[in-house]
């Protein structure tokens, strides 16, 4: 703005000269007079936010939405343009026309859960703690029913760091409330911080010791945080209780079954499956199970059953169809895929259809499978695009990708899973200066994001760029996020990349005791092997390559001749 300003001066002069000269040889012309400017109107600013709808321009809608929300002293419209905006994925203007709603009804439960989600997914925690904990104030018979209400709507709004952090700024608002810390414990748990995940179950529990939400939480993140037989006590402590429940008697189940346990877990959800009083639940467990050991005919039996049951269809359907992919029969594949049009199975099936048809009609035939869905979904929208992006890119059409996700990106601005998948996708494409770059932005976007922190720090690291400024990013991330694998990992890849290779190997092998991911194991292998250790390096790559037996890397890994 500065520099326009002083452009634009020279011609201001020239201007008065001329005006000057022509005053001396000329009579005083009469000044026209000067039409006020014009302001648009609410109306036709709804109508142009209207035809911005209806030619796909999502931004142009919602700013002229905005605006006629600005220009109007009625409520009405400011909630129209707050749902327009958050229903197409416009934040920054969902969360501006919010504040005007709030700014005409400062009594809004909906305009504050609307301005508090917002601020939520845009990364602004100090301003969705505000809005909620008014929420927690205002809209529930009490913080601990609020707390209970918040937590599975605010779970699926943000990354799980900054959902941890929102509840720990509303659970210190209220600190003797069970449900807040309980709340807290959940959030921290997902997001890889079983310290503070434990520390807040453990006072859950001493605020509320017959709270069994609270016992549970705790058992988990025992679990969680290498402990499981204690965990597993904890929970089997709340099964043998004589008031406990089904959904108590499944959740131990499901620890069981994730620590290994097959058969006791088996045990305990059987009888839930069978008779005439199935449970769900105890059907969808089973069925996992069984696909898991690659048991497809059971498998199959079970999700069948979940089919007739009437509950959880679409992740039957689903399933039933991830059965006939592994049994090699595509067209029933679709069959099943087809009818999974909703619920949070509805994009992974629809992917699965899309690489059938790209595997026997060619690529575009796939891409436009997702193109036709997103048309009759428009609530699926950006992640339509990425999965198209992302059908491209396992074509090694990266060239295309990236330009999906650009268009993707000029119609859905705010959707920072759009923005990283285009990071990733200009990684790929061998386009590093472009993939820090948007790095770079969206950590000015989002300070202190965790999730962008890593990104840009491994970045950094596999290039061998400012390892200084690549530490400062990872520590602060592992600050937030201390049990993450892939933090752990980003971490331990820096120090090998600095040549320390002993403290890499540390952090290596606690990642691969966190998350089974064969990058995680090249590293580690990488990093044992300049520590000298070459059979430990292979050891570790040989492991890593029977469970992932069509990687490249691995196999390139141990086509290494030894000295």
């Amino acid at each position: 703005m500065r520099k326009t300003l002083i452009l634009a001066r020279p011609l201001m002069v020239a201007g008065v000269i001329a005006l000057l000269a022509a005053c001396a040889s000329a009579p005083e012309p009469k000044a026209p007079a000067t039409a006020a400017p014009t302001v648009a109107s609410p109306e036709s600013l709804l109508a142009e936010g209207d035809a911005a709808l209806e030619r796909g321009d999502l931004p142009q809608a919602a700013r002229a939405y905005r605006m006629a929300a600005e220009a109007s002293d009625d409520e009405a419209v400011a909630e129209q343009a707050t749902r327009m905006a958050f229903d197409n994925f416009q934040l920054q203007e969902a969360s501006r026309s919010a504040d005007r709603w709030l700014a005409l009804n400062p009594s809004s439960e909906q305009a504050q859960r609307y301005a508090g989600v917002s601020a939520l997914a845009l990364h602004r925690i100090a301003e969705a703690d505000e809005h909620f904990a008014e929420l927690l104030k205002s809209a529930y018979i009490s913080p601990a029913a609020g707390f209970l209400s918040l937590l599975p709507v605010i779970m699926g709004e943000g990354t799980p760091p900054d959902v941890t952090e929102l509840f720990r700024l509303l659970a210190a608002r209220h600190p003797k409330v069970a449900e807040g810390q309980d709340a807290l414990g959940t959030a921290a748990l997902r997001s890889d911080n079983y310290s503070l995940a434990m520390q807040s179950a453990q006072r859950a529990v001493e605020l509320a010791p017959y709270w069994v939400p609270a016992k549970m939480l705790l058992a988990r993140t025992q679990i969680a945080a290498g402990q499981e037989e204690q965990g597993l006590a904890t929970a089997k402590e709340l099964v043998m209780a004589p008031e406990s429940d089904i959904s108590t008697h499944i959740e131990y189940a499901l620890m069981l079954a994730g620590t290994g346990r097959d058969q006791e877990a088996r045990a305990v959800l059987t009888p839930y499956a069978t008779g005439q009083s199935v449970v769900p639940a105890a059907l969808r467990s089973l069925g996992l199970m069984d696909l898991q050991s690659d048991d497809l005919k059971a498998a199959a039996a079970r999700f069948e059953a979940l089919l007739a049951t009437g509950s959880q269809s679409y992740e039957a359907l689903y399933y039933l169809g991830v059965i006939a992919d592994r049994r090699n029969d595509p067209d029933m594949a679709i069959r099943f895929y087809t009818r999974v049009v909703s619920g949070e199975y509805a994009i992974a099936a629809q992917q699965r259809i899309a690489r059938i048809k790209a595997s026997k009609s060619g690529l575009d035939a796939g891409l436009a499978h997702l193109e036709e869905f997103g048309r009759s979904q428009p609530s699926l929208g950006p992640q339509v695009v990425m999965a198209r992006a992302g059908l491209l890119s396992e074509y090694k059409d990266d060239r295309r990708a990236i330009a999906e996700l650009d268009a993707g990106l000029a119609k859905y601005p705010d959707v920072f899973e759009l923005r990283m998948a285009r990071v990733f996708a200009f990684e790929r494409a061998g386009k590093t200066d472009a993939s820090i770059k948007d790095l770079r932005q969206l950590l000015a976007d989002r300070p202190g994001d965790p999730v962008v922190q890593n990104a840009l720090g491994y970045t950094l690291a596999d290039h061998d760029r400012q390892l200084d400024e690549a530490q400062v990013l990872l520590t602060a991330a592992l600050a937030q996020m201390p049990d993450s694998g892939a933090v752990l990992d980003s971490m331990g890849w820096l120090l090998y990349r600095q040549k320390h290779y002993q403290q890499a190997v540390a952090y290596l092998k606690r990642a691969q005791e966190l998350s089974d991911e064969a990058e995680i194991d090249l590293h580690l292998g990488d990093a044992q092997w300049a520590l000298g250790d070459k059979a430990a390096a292979r050891k570790t790559w040989q492991e890593a390559l029977e469970r992932y037996p069509d990687n490249a890397a691995l196999k390139e890994r141990l086509a290494r001749p030894l000295p």
